[in-house]
C-alpha cells in the first residue's frame, strides 16, 4: 500500500481558447474610445485650466510689479526728503559772505575798480538821455 499513484501529464496539443476582444469604437467628436454608446459621455478637450493658470500667473506678476513700484516710490520719496533736510542743514550752516553784495547799478563810488561798475558808469556818461 505504500505506492503513490500519479497521473501522467500529457502536453497540450491545441492552443488555449482566446477570449474575444470587446469591440470599441472611437468617438468622432472627442476621440475617446467607448464600448457602449449609451453610456459614453463626450468630454471635448478644453484649455480652460491652462488659460486660468496663465491668467493667475499674469495677475501674480502684475501684483508683484505694483508692489515693487510702490516700494520704489516710497524709497524715492524718502531719498527726496533726506536731500531736502540735508539741503536745509547745509544752508543753515553756511557762513554769511564776508563781502557785502555789490550791485553795479547802485554803485556811486567814483574810484570803484570793478569792471561791471566802470562799464556801467561809462555807459551812463556816454548816454545822451537824462538819468537820475
Amino acid at each position: 500500500m505504500g505506492l503513490i499513484k500519479r497521473k501522467a501529464v500529457t502536453p497540450v496539443k491545441r492552443a488555449a481558447r482566446k477570449q474575444a476582444r470587446r469591440a470599441s469604437v472611437k468617438c468622432k467628436a472627442c476621440g475617446k474610445r467607448y464600448v457602449n454608446p449609451l453610456t459614453h459621455v463626450c468630454a471635448p478637450k478644453s484649455d480652460f485650466r491652462s488659460r486660468r493658470s496663465a491668467a493667475d500667473r499674469t495677475a501674480k506678476r502684475e501684483a508683484a510689479r505694483e508692489r515693487r513700484k510702490a516700494a520704489a516710490d516710497r524709497r524715492k520719496a524718502a531719498a527726496a526728503e533726506r536731500r531736502k533736510q540735508a539741503r536745509a542743514k547745509r544752508s543753515a550752516a553756511r557762513r554769511p559772505s564776508a563781502r557785502p553784495a555789490h550791485d553795479y547799478h547802485l554803485c556811486r563810488d567814483e574810484d570803484c575798480t570793478r569792471t561791471a561798475c566802470r562799464a556801467y558808469a561809462e555807459g551812463m556818461i556816454a548816454c545822451p538821455r537824462e538819468h537820475v
